[in-house]
């Protein structure tokens, strides 16, 4: 069986944030909102309801557990280390940012206290007491916040396990991690054995803020020079202590939810539901720094220290997820400055919104009411078709996630709801999100094939057409405190999830006639319709189901890394 790569997740976040899990190994559920609020009063039975109500569809218990990754076949882990943002921790109260009366009183009602606030990001993160109470500290009392300190802590929690035996029930002999350095390694890893390759979320991960201005700064040039200079010396001493790592990172999300004052991110909470269930927008306040470009000192730590051989000698890449489409433009430019030296996009868990250009993208505010009537979600926080060939130009790679909350649009929303409700709504489910991970893959493919066909007949290039398929993988999230697909909720599914789409796409280009029970999608401006059969025979370029399965699941993510995850590369 060929092994599965996870291009982003976070087996870590959890068991290093709580001190009652013991490793990044065992499975484990957050604990339960009736166990949080054990009181028999009237207050304390509507505000759990609230909270479960608020809560409803976000992955409460380990998703990407080691055991979970060796059941599920997934042997190439991509660790994502990510400190909390503590803007995540703070409630936007008084709430009366976008929401209605009865929205407002329901959050009032819910985040009443901040002893409320402990128990609700226990439920919601899977973090013990301790630290949810230490984070709420910093926020309210300390100073400064030093996410780095929190960045090595986790980096810790994964060092732990290296080569470490672990013994897991029904397994004949012990398994365990092993960290590589140089994609070559993976030649000497037995069946007992994942590899782990480590990567970071979030450039503030890097810094060290005052607490006010983390909080209250547009940016970082909006500080007083001493604080500017000892800002930007706490970015640029952190680059250098993890590259001197014994396992360097190989690449960085550099933005996240929040800003981190050098670079722009894209809204990526949803709005209210509807007029009773508010939303995590109405909750957390993301407007600083919301669809910024960068800073002069964010374009100098990509291009003088983090992409730089010459600065402590490794180069860690830039993964594109989170930032604004301002920064996907500028730093799409950058890259192409820095050419002949060849700099690929990696966009590690993502999502497509079958719009053409990321200018036309900007034109669009990211409401319910614009994915109302579409298919997949148009929010900008997903890849407009000129990312795509920008990625493929880049010689890049996109990790495709499964993700309910970032992925569709109002229309699949609808079918869901619809097939929830049938006889046997499991099996029917499980096809939609099965077809909406598909809808992706196949987009993706569709748009690179067509820049082939333009790069080949105005440049005059001679790219082959299977080209197309190289830079599509997957990227789960798991564990990133997400809303996943109901049935492929855990690393353990990921076999499944991988024969399923291999049965849909047999279904779709062998048996014409089974077509309905696994369509495909084709992705327009404003609408969607099923690929015909000539389509998807050019799109399949006489690849089998299996082969393209193996390339998604994991071959395309293992060809990249031979490229780029080598000493030959990163060091030069």
């Amino acid at each position: 069986m060929t092994k599965i790569a996870d291009l982003h997740c976070h087996p870590s976040l959890k068991p290093t944030f709580n001190e009652k899990i013991e490793n990044c190994w065992i499975e484990k559920k957050n604990i339960a909102t009736r166990a949080l609020f054990r009181g028999a009063g009237l207050s304390d039975k509507l505000r759990k309801i609230a909270i479960d109500m608020f809560l409803k569809n976000m992955a409460r218990y380990t998703q990407s557990n080691l055991e979970s990754c060796l059941r599920g076949n997934n042997r190439l882990v991509f660790f994502a280390i990510y400190p909390p943002e503590r803007p995540f921790m703070k409630p936007d109260r008084p709430f009366n940012r976008g929401t209605n009366d009865l929205q407002q009183g329901i959050l009032k009602g819910i985040f009443s206290r901040l002893s409320i606030d402990v128990k609700i990001i226990r439920a919601l993160t899977g973090f013990s007491e301790t630290y949810v109470k230490g984070f709420l500290k910093d926020i309210y009392e300390a100073p400064v916040i030093n996410y780095f300190e929190e960045t090595l802590k986790e980096y810790g929690t994964i060092l732990y396990e290296h080569n470490r035996e672990y013994q897991i029930t029904d397994y004949s002999r012990p398994v365990k991690l092993k960290l590589i350095n140089d994609f070559s390694e993976m030649d000497t890893l037995t069946n007992y054995e994942v590899a782990g390759i480590i990567t970071l979320e979030g450039a503030h991960l890097l810094a060290k803020y005052n607490k006010e201005d983390l909080f209250n700064a547009k940016n970082i040039d909006a500080l007083n020079t001493d604080a500017q200079d000892a800002l930007k010396r706490s970015f640029v001493e952190n680059v250098r202590r993890v590259k001197q790592l014994d396992f360097p990172p190989f690449f960085i999300t550099f933005s996240h939810h929040f800003n981190n004052l050098i670079s722009g991110h894209a809204k990526s909470f949803k709005d209210a539901e509807n007029f009773l269930k508010p939303g995590f927008s109405n909750v957390f306040d993301q407007s600083n720094g919301l669809d910024d470009g960068f800073t002069e000192f964010g374009k100098e730590l990509i291009k003088d220290y983090l992409l730089s051989r010459t600065f402590h000698n490794r180069r860690i890449l830039i993964d594109t997820k989170h930032m604004s489409l301002k920064c996907r433009d500028e730093f799409t430019k950058m890259i192409k400055e820095l050419r002949p030296d060849k700099v690929p996009i990696i966009c590690s868990h993502t999502a497509i919104n079958g719009i053409s250009t990321r200018a036309e993208s900007a034109r669009r505010n990211d409401t319910n009411k614009l994915d109302k009537k579409s298919y997949v979600s148009r929010w900008d926080i997903n890849l407009t078709n000129e990312d795509i060939a920008d990625i493929f130009d880049s010689d890049g790679l996109i990790g495709i996630c499964m993700h309910d909350g970032r992925m569709p649009g109002g229309r699949f929303k609808k079918l869901v709801k619809v097939e929830s409700r049938e006889m046997g709504s499991s099996i029917r489910v499980q096809r939609l999100h099965t077809q909406m991970f598909l809808t992706n893959i196949f987009h993706v493919v569709r748009i690179n094939l067509e820049h082939i066909k333009k790069l080949n007949a105005q440049d005059g290039e001679n790219i082959d057409s299977k080209e197309a398929w190289k830079t599509v993988g997957l990227g789960t999230d798991f564990d990133g405190i997400i809303d996943p697909f109901d049935h492929f909720n855990t690393s353990a599914t990921l076999t499944e999830f991988k024969a399923r789409c291999e049965d849909a796409i047999r279904y779709n280009f062998e048996n014409n006639q089974e077509r309905k029970k696994a369509k495909v999608l084709f992705i327009g401006e404003d609408y969607s319709k099923a690929y015909t059969k000539g389509q998807f025979n050019e799109l399949i370029m006489g690849f089998t189901p299996e082969e393209l399965v193996d390339m998604i699941f994991y071959d395309n993510i293992a060809n990249f890394c031979k490229k780029y995850f080598t000493r030959a590369y990163l060091n030069n």
